[in-house]
């Protein structure tokens, strides 16, 4: 296998990682709808499913990196992707933004630990621990990424189309979001960009509150919110998941790529759901 991987890695310019177990869901025929996953179980399989093939992967690549100096046709590039979670969490929007430059050693919950396995797994092959320039790693860190056809807004559109969604919690969470066309055209930035190296954000520039986000979905779909779903309920039915992914957030800003030059088409909570509702770029 390892073979066979390093061989067909051999005329890429660039590897992209986005694998990974759905962090959202559970196990078992009822694991769809997300109550209480992060079993003992499933947090082994969100793992699992990250570390070893980041870490694989960047081996590979900086093997053939190394070894093809003379070789136009070799990988320059690898992204992997991560999550803003290595932030931590907040339960209100009352911290300031942060960005790639915050130290995230000692980040508490659970996505922040995954997080940084899987950063480190995928930086294994930077420069620095290499001592080879000619390959850049990039780890990018991902928003809610929105969209009808999966994730969280995957979920909450059809109960928010039949009239019933509402406030998660306080409301007051931080919600870090991203457009799927955004995102598409972030990570195609960040390849085409060599500048761009490590943690990358990939967030809209204008970070909101959850009940911005079910005002904006609300008002896009023209339906009420009028059914909050309180902290406690949040707790029984999703357990360690809802509190870090639902009841709480944190408020990330995009330095890197707003420095670097690139431009959002969806910059506002309001642009970034109508762009996933209407499923076009607006």
């Amino acid at each position: 296998m390892l073979q066979h991987l390093t061989t067909n890695l051999q005329s890429v310019d660039a590897v992209i990682n986005l694998s990974g177990e759905n962090i959202a869901t559970g196990l078992g025929s009822l694991g769809f709808l997300g109550l209480r996953p992060w079993t003992p179980q499933k947090k082994k399989s969100i793992l699992a499913s990250r570390i070893p093939g980041a870490k694989l992967l960047s081996n590979v690549v900086q093997q053939i990196s190394s070894c093809c100096l003379d070789n136009n046709n070799r990988p320059r590039t690898y992204l992997c992707a991560s999550g803003v979670g290595i932030y931590g969490y907040h339960y209100e929007d009352s911290m300031e933004a942060v960005d790639e430059s915050m130290n995230t050693d000692k980040t508490e919950g659970f996505l922040a630990t995954v997080s940084r396995q899987w950063e480190e797994a995928a930086n294994s092959s930077a420069p620095s621990n290499t001592n080879n320039n000619n390959l850049r790693a990039v780890q990018l860190r991902f928003g809610v990424v929105l969209s009808t056809k999966g994730g969280a807004l995957g979920k909450l559109y059809p109960i928010y189309y039949l009239g019933g969604g509402g406030v998660v919690g306080s409301g007051k969470q931080s919600f870090s979001y991203i457009s799927a066309t955004d995102v598409a055209r972030a990570i195609l930035h960040v390849l085409e960009t060599p500048t761009l190296q490590g943690p990358v954000n990939l967030t809209s520039p204008q970070p909101c509150t959850y009940r911005d986000f079910n005002d904006a979905l609300g008002k896009v779909l023209h339906r009420p919110t009028l059914f909050p779903l309180p902290s406690f309920a949040v707790k029984l039915l999703f357990g360690e998941m809802g509190q870090e992914m639902l009841l709480s957030g944190v408020k990330v800003k995009p330095t890197k790529l707003l420095e670097s030059g690139f431009e959002f088409k969806h910059d506002t909570i309001e642009k970034a759901v109508k762009s996933a509702v209407t499923d076009t770029e607006i």
